[in-house]
């Protein structure tokens, strides 16, 4: 999985808060894993996201940018394959239900 490690060491620079800050506001003994996490040579758990978000504002759609990208562009080709498979069948309520659904995150995901 990959986050946007220069985020977490900018949003900390400008809090003008260090390293050992930040360990200690996240609970951690010492603050090795701050510095593997900014320069992305670690990936931090969601609790250590979660609390990146909480403390600076981070969006957590900024910390997974890259990899939300490339996970779009995945459901984009599932859900036009399904869409065209769906479309084969015989209709019915639920077969409308669905295709409706996956055409609106269609339109969601390439708007």
């Amino acid at each position: 999985m990959e986050i946007h490690h220069t985020r977490l060491r900018m949003s900390r620079k400008q809090s003008q808060l260090n390293q050992a800050d930040l360990a200690f506001l996240f609970g951690l003994s010492d603050y090795s894993n701050i510095s593997r996490w900014e320069q992305g040579r670690r990936i931090p758990s969601i609790e250590v996201l979660l609390a990146y978000h909480l403390l600076f504002g981070i969006h957590i759609e900024e910390l997974f940018e890259r990899k939300m990208e490339e996970i779009a562009k995945m459901l984009i080709e599932r859900i036009r394959l399904l869409l065209a498979n769906l479309r084969l069948l015989k209709s019915s309520q639920k077969i409308t239900g669905r295709i409706s659904f996956l055409e609106s995150a269609l339109v969601r995901l390439t708007g």
